[in-house]
């Protein structure tokens, strides 16, 4: 069975955000970096379903009030402790 991977369209649509917003907390390290799929000259993100659930977390975070960096450090220490 193949893993479902999602464009950061479907991403943006799936976590209410904009791929604006995604493209910044990427750049910024606030989440993490995809894997890119080639197609040409142009790499597109592909993020898997393991993406998807951190990114969640992430807005949660986020919409629980707490800052972009605070955010980030809960989401590391998150993914420390499994």
């Amino acid at each position: 069975m193949a893993l479902k991977d999602y464009s950061i369209g479907d991403l943006s649509a799936i976590v209410n955000v904009s791929s604006n917003t995604l493209r910044f907390w990427e750049k910024q390290g606030y989440i993490p970096t995809p894997e890119r799929m080639m197609l040409g000259q142009r790499g597109f993100r592909r993020y898997s379903k393991s993406d998807l659930e951190l990114i969640k977390m992430f807005k949660n975070y986020v919409d629980e009030g707490l800052t972009l960096k605070a955010a980030a450090a809960k989401l590391t220490t998150t993914m420390e402790d499994k």
